[in-house]
């Protein structure tokens, strides 16, 4: 396979972050590009240079430019066709996270596509982090006790992301980036309780909860308290990241920007040299050229659980109980 064809299925926000990596790379073709807005799709398809739009539905653009792989970039709430679309021409998909708004029909995309064989990949670009790298290293030789972290900002632009129907929350849509760290650093966990509050946020149409608490209890006995809060209005907000408390050390990681290394006789800080999302994007087509499923860090069979962890601090919040997992 000298270059493998690409087309985008949803032309928004996040088509945007993913198209900026993939035109970099000499091995991509861009084939095709659809959206229920046919404005961004023609946008898109002048920033990669190439490809053709589709005005009338996925399917005939699936059927005609024949992708090796579909960027799936759209809404929360917008997921199962696409993906059962994909599957049945068995084209290789990489979907935006969160991957749906239940499990039912996560499960059923990830037993249906691999089913098929084909390589999945979900948008957890923060596995790529070397800075991440650098912290799997470090907590080889140290213990860890308890972990706080935080996401705390605004509301996004987006039409759909105040409300649950259409975003699931900001855990699930937002947030989940730091569930999904948490897993990646320390396994799985086997409970979760979490707590939220409103009251903060007035705008219409908006039925989020403003903050929120959840408390991880994991399998290896790390306990883990991860707060979300889209309250903030026009100032800087929180420390956003995650604060490791080890027996002997600690580990301060700064969203998406640099880690430092806290032990008795040192301190260490490395700031972020690589761009993760290029590391995604790049790890993607290589797998699709390999067919090697993987080389994918985020493999959609293991971002249902990190999508699990999350509905199921939802779940704690509306029953008030503490959810197994």
């Amino acid at each position: 396979m000298e270059k493998v064809k690409v087309a985008f299925c949803g032309c928004g926000g996040i088509a945007n972050f993913h198209l900026s990596h993939l035109v970099l790379f000499d091995d991509v073709e861009f084939v095709g590009f659809y959206d229920i807005r046919p404005e961004r799709a023609e946008e898109k398809c002048k920033m990669a240079g190439g490809g053709k739009v589709y005005y009338n539905g996925l399917c005939e653009m699936l059927d005609d430019c024949k992708p090796d792989i579909l960027y799936i970039c759209v809404p929360p709430d917008q997921h199962g066709e696409i993906e059962f679309e994909a599957i049945k021409r068995k084209i290789h998909f990489l979907v935006e996270k969160p991957m749906a708004l239940n499990m039912e029909l996560a499960y059923s995309i990830r037993d249906a596509a691999e089913a098929a064989g084909i390589i999945t990949a979900v948008g957890f670009q923060d596995r790529y982090l070397d800075v991440i790298a650098r912290t799997k290293e470090f907590l080889k030789e140290h213990t860890v006790a308890f972990v706080d972290g935080a996401w705390v900002g605004g509301i996004p632009g987006a039409y759909w992301w105040p409300t649950y129907a259409t975003s699931g929350g900001q855990i699930v849509e937002q947030n989940i980036h730091h569930f999904d760290m948490v897993r990646n650093l320390f396994g799985e966990p086997v409970s979760v309780y979490c707590t939220a509050r409103r009251g903060l946020v007035e705008r219409d149409g908006y039925d989020l909860h403003d903050c929120s608490i959840a408390a991880i209890t994991f399998e290896n006995g790390v306990i883990a308290s991860i707060f979300t809060g889209c309250y903030t209005n026009g100032h800087p907000g929180y420390h956003n990241g995650l604060h490791i408390h080890c027996v002997d050390g600690e580990v301060d990681y700064q969203l998406r920007n640099n880690v430092t290394f806290k032990t008795k006789n040192e301190t260490l800080n490395y700031l972020r040299v690589e761009d993760a999302g290029v590391a995604e994007d790049r790890t993607v087509i290589d797998a699709i050229k390999a067919n090697d499923q993987s080389l994918i860090r985020s493999p959609y069979r293991d971002a249902c659980k990190t999508l699990a962890l999350t509905l199921a601090c939802n779940e704690s919040i509306n029953t008030g109980k503490v959810v197994q997992l």
